[in-house]
């Protein structure tokens, strides 16, 4: 119930609903909605609902509240998953309280799920990597435990380091919405050729590429750059407001996120891993691309994709 693309706070719920963002506003879901939902959609593997906890100073109180209710709703739900034979992920709760977190994957771990959700939302740079394996340590190592909030390369990096199997892959959304490309490689595909950081992106604004004939990247595999479609062109695309832009971008980052994934798995089959990691934040400026692009005034802010939403009434289902 949470959009890997922005952190904003969670309107309140209670041991009867978890209450959801959407663009007409705030739904209400119940167990029963979740249920029916499953059922209509038929999906390859579902989440049960999570209380999860935005409050930035939350309470002990509130943290242990939020533990109960997602581990009570974790077994309502998983009746009617087993029941349409849908494989379950179980939400890994607790906020900022190591502890809580134990507690949370040690109960959840309890339940015959097919794999865990660990969100990393709002949780502090310097004690992202302690409370991660304060769940990470507690779960099965044969089941697969999925995290939100790494998206970024240096984050997944710091997941994978830390017992983290999947990602969510909205970093190639982002960056296609800001009108870069990613260019960054890892392990065996990583060349040191500067002594200085370069980038990890490559903004398709720049006014210089309007006669650059290259692909995005010569050593890409993707539709984009095997075409291939020049920056020149994606450049022009870009300044005409053409959907055919985004999507050669999009089609672009997708692969070459598919491909980081893939060289952190050779990597780590090669025992090199930790060495490889260090090399990457090396090569690579760890901020930059972060922040907002001043090269394109219209382009979106990493931290604040698409139109504020007003979220002035609430939506009963």
């Amino acid at each position: 119930m949470r959009d890997p693309l922005k952190s904003v706070p969670i309107s309140f719920n209670t041991d009867k609903y978890l209450s959801v963002d959407t663009h007409g506003g705030v739904r209400q879901v119940t167990p029963d909605v979740w249920a029916q939902a499953m059922e209509a959609y038929q999906p390859d593997l579902c989440a049960s609902m999570c209380d999860f906890v935005t409050d930035e100073d939350a309470k002990l109180k509130r943290i242990k509240r939020s533990v109960d209710r997602t581990l009570r709703w974790l077994d309502t739900c998983k009746s009617k998953a087993d029941s349409l034979e849908i494989p379950l992920f179980a939400p890994v709760v607790g906020s900022d309280s190591a502890e809580e977190r134990k507690r949370s994957a040690i109960e959840t771990a309890q339940r015959d799920v097919q794999g865990f959700i660990l969100n990393v939302f709002g949780l502090k740079n310097e004690d992202l990597e302690s409370l991660i394996r304060a769940s990470v340590d507690q779960l099965p190592a044969s089941k697969p435990r999925l995290a939100y909030g790494l998206a970024t390369p240096e984050n997944i990096l710091r997941g994978v380091a830390n017992g983290i199997d999947l990602f969510d892959g909205s970093y190639a959304y982002k960056v296609t919405q800001r009108g870069h490309a990613i260019t960054f490689k890892f392990g065996d595909q990583l060349t040191e050729s500067s002594k200085d950081k370069q980038a990890k992106t490559l903004s398709l604004w720049r006014t210089e590429l309007n006669r650059s004939f290259e692909p995005l990247d010569a050593s890409c595999g993707c539709y984009s750059c095997t075409a291939p479609h020049t920056k020149a062109y994606i450049h022009h695309l870009l300044n005409a407001h053409e959907m055919l832009g985004p999507l050669l971008l999009m089609s672009h980052n997708l692969h070459q996120l598919h491909e980081f994934m893939a060289s952190i798995r050779r990597s780590i089959e090669g025992n090199r891993f930790d060495q490889d990691v260090e090399a990457f934040l090396k090569h690579y400026e760890q901020d930059k691309d972060a922040k907002k692009d001043e090269e394109h005034s219209d382009e979106i802010d990493a931290e604040s994709l698409g139109v504020p939403l007003k979220k002035k009434r609430t939506l009963l289902l």
